[in-house]
């Protein structure tokens, strides 16, 4: 019979990998979906993590100024947040050159 430590440590193995292989997946997803079905991922990747690292931003409702806070705060993002972001800096840049 296994202690309760024991159980906590598998249950708390199996979440981490259940969170990696989830953020996995939405990252892949992403990569394969067409831009703007993309973006959806990305805004529910992020929205929880705008409300706490862009308030400000977020009262405005403007897009953009939440996409760029979000893309100078990148680096406290989750994952699939970050990767989200970086595709929008990207997506910005490139249209910045046209």
């Amino acid at each position: 019979m296994r202690s309760t430590n024991a159980l906590q440590t598998a249950s708390a193995t199996r979440g981490a990998r259940l969170g990696a292989m989830t953020g996995s997946m939405l990252m892949a997803m992403s990569l394969a979906m067409p831009a703007h079905a993309a973006s959806d991922i990305g805004k529910k990747a992020c929205a929880k993590e705008a409300r706490v690292l862009c308030p400000a931003e977020m009262k405005t409702m403007s897009r953009k100024k939440v996409e760029a806070c979000m893309i100078a705060k990148v680096e406290r993002t989750s994952p699939t947040c970050k990767a989200a972001m970086y595709r929008i800096k990207a997506e910005r840049e490139q249209g910045s050159k046209n």
